[in-house]
């Protein structure tokens, strides 16, 4: 999907630059997103990159504490062997969580990773940042992320934390940034919001991002088709109840033979 694409090239200039030193987290260079469809059919990580220096950064957001790290490992050692070099992993968590692993020691192995947790890093400080950066024509990579990840930080007042963010956003000084931006916040940065909360901020986002603006028509393209499916398998079903043969079925609706066999072992 075009959209997602763009929010992934997106994302990784966003992470780049020394973005990620504001979270303690340094050296981070990201050169191209990788698949994150591991050969296992069961494992799939959050965001993988190769880095500029040939190394892979393996990215997890967590709201519940990982236990044993065993998860982390099985995906660590399977990106190990596709891509035939060395692993990086930072593991962000958020929703209060402020202690996790950090080490598995399996015997013949000792496996690490960073973890950075977001809610004992001050929001009101980083949006504070922001605004004094903007003001003064300072804006830095560390922005980024300070202003995406603002509200899954500690916050005195979630309310007016998130009214700064809004405010904000379309005071990035320019399309580029706020492209990256936007990216940083759709891929990592609203999973702590309400509803009403997400919708409004993706609002302000389609205002200022074409990146945005891609995903939300991406998004009612797929409604829009997958509407219609629903409404083809349910002519279908009706035409089948009614003994209407499947070639003419298929003709009506645009559907498969094995699609409209599977709609009537389901309904037999």
């Amino acid at each position: 999907m075009a959209g997602q694409d763009a929010v992934m090239k997106a994302l990784t200039r966003a992470l780049s630059d020394g973005a990620f030193d504001v979270l303690g987290v340094r050296g981070v260079e990201l050169q191209e997103p990788l698949p994150t469809e591991l050969p296992a059919h069961t494992l799939r990580i959050d965001k993988a990159w190769r880095m500029r220096d040939g190394r892979i950064f393996h990215l997890e957001f967590q709201s519940t504490r990982e236990p044993t790290l065993h998860r982390f490992f099985e995906y660590d050692v399977r990106l190990a062997r596709a891509y035939k070099a060395d692993v990086r992993t930072v593991v962000l968590y958020h929703s209060g969580v402020t202690s996790a692993p950090e080490e598995l020691n399996i015997g013949v192995a000792m496996y690490r990773v960073e973890n950075v947790y977001l809610s004992k890093l001050d929001g009101d400080e980083a949006l504070a940042a922001v605004e004094t950066h903007l003001q003064a024509g300072m804006w830095e990579p560390g922005d980024r992320l300070r202003l995406a990840l603002a509200m899954n930080m500690n916050v005195h007042d979630e309310a007016r934390a998130f009214e700064r963010v809004l405010a904000l956003i379309p005071a990035v000084p320019d399309e580029t940034e706020r492209d990256l931006v936007t990216s940083a916040i759709l891929a990592l940065g609203d999973q702590t919001l309400n509803d009403v909360q997400r919708a409004l901020l993706r609002r302000e986002l389609r205002k200022v991002s074409k990146i945005a603006q891609e995903l939300y028509q991406e998004g009612r393209q797929e409604g829009r088709q997958e509407g219609a499916e629903h409404k083809a398998r349910e002519v279908a079903r009706n035409l089948l109840a009614e003994g209407v043969r499947i070639e003419v079925i298929a003709k009506a609706t645009g559907l498969s033979r094995e699609e409209i066999e599977a709609l009537r072992q389901q309904t037999s």
